[in-house]
């Protein structure tokens, strides 16, 4: 009997023990692959402009998983201006910001003996800022002479005015700027009385029509256009090349899902920022997406870049490749790249 009883114990403890073992076994894989994926995930800052193209794409890409899929958590910062962006690239607070056309062309112009900004990718361009007026103040252009523009100094905002002014025949004595921090800032001005005229898009459009404010022109109507450009700083791109392939590669997926899938696109940020719907639907409709750096790209930014010097934007004119850094893309998509 007792030798019975010793049997039947040792085969539970070692029944015990198999099983242990197979839940042991099934478990460790599931923690190598939690493990590796861990470490296969990085984790990119970047800085967007609140209420502008490159935090719809980062929102959207969040959103449908396309960061995700490619190994990055995308830690998301918010600033008044895509030049906040590339001042917290600088400072070591972002891994990457954003720029619009001739913002990059005056920064670097003015810190081009010591910056060590680079433009990695053009990831869009677009038509889709109005400027909006106040009504009772402005019908046509030549109205603006003698009233308040408002800019983001230092911004395409700058650009922008100037070409409009020009193609209202308002004499340089009668331009009035006024400078503002952010477009949340225009508004009040604009309602305040002060200003009369601002280019926006998106929530800022919606914003301004809300306060009673009317589109006058499209930047179509004045031949304008604006490229936007990611870019880096000259450690980052050396140090984590890998990263921004697989960031350059999530925004191209954002960009091939959002062309066709418009709509859907357009609720989540109306869901997620507080977008409209319709103004993302048009806003949509006049922007044109590619990851690319092109020749057309390059030959776009030497034309922005011919007027600020001839406007005396900066002291001296410099050589824009030196500030394009196509070693990243070029990799990727060697196709999307000509210069």
């Amino acid at each position: 009997m007792k030798r019975k009883l010793l049997a039947i114990i040792l085969s539970s403890i070692l029944t015990a023990g198999v099983l242990g073992g197979c839940g042991e076994k099934s478990g460790t894989p599931d923690s190598t692959a939690k493990t590796e994926k861990e470490a296969e995930e990085v984790t990119i800052r970047l800085g967007v402009m609140t209420n502008y193209a490159d935090q719809y794409l980062a929102v959207v890409g969040k959103n449908k998983g396309f960061f995700e899929k490619n190994g990055i958590n995308l830690e998301l910062t918010e600033y008044a201006a895509g030049i906040n962006t590339v001042d917290a690239v600088t400072t070591g607070q972002a891994d990457i910001g954003f720029l619009a056309d001739y913002a990059a062309v005056n920064r670097i112009g003015n810190s081009q003996d010591d910056t060590n900004l680079r433009i990695i990718a053009n990831f869009s361009t677009g038509v889709d800022s109005k400027l909006y007026v106040n009504p009772d103040k402005v019908s046509s252009l030549s109205d603006l002479a003698g009233q308040g523009v408002i800019t983001l100094p230092g911004t395409v905002w700058d650009y922008w005015n100037a070409k409009t002014l020009d193609a209202g025949n308002v004499p340089v004595e009668d331009r009035q700027i006024l400078n503002v921090d952010s477009a949340q800032d225009a508004l009040s001005v604009m309602t305040s009385g002060q200003g009369v005229a601002f280019w926006a898009n998106g929530t800022n459009a919606t914003k301004m029509k809300e306060a009673g404010m009317e589109p006058l022109v499209t930047m179509e109507d004045l031949g304008l256009e604006v490229d936007l450009y990611y870019l880096s700083s000259t450690d980052y791109i050396e140090n984590h090349p890998d990263d921004i392939k697989k960031f350059l590669k999530a925004v191209k997926e954002t960009e091939e899902w959002l062309v066709e899938n418009k709509e859907e696109a357009a609720q989540i940020l109306e869901d997620e920022i507080n977008i409209p719907k319709e103004q993302s639907l048009d806003n949509f409709e006049s922007i044109e997406y590619s990851v690319s750096l092109k020749q057309h790209t390059l030959d776009h930014f030497n034309e922005v870049k011919a007027w600020a010097v001839e406007e005396g934007r900066f002291d001296k004119d410099y050589n824009a490749l030196d500030f394009f850094d196509t070693t990243v893309i070029k990799e990727l998509y060697p196709d999307e790249v000509d210069f």
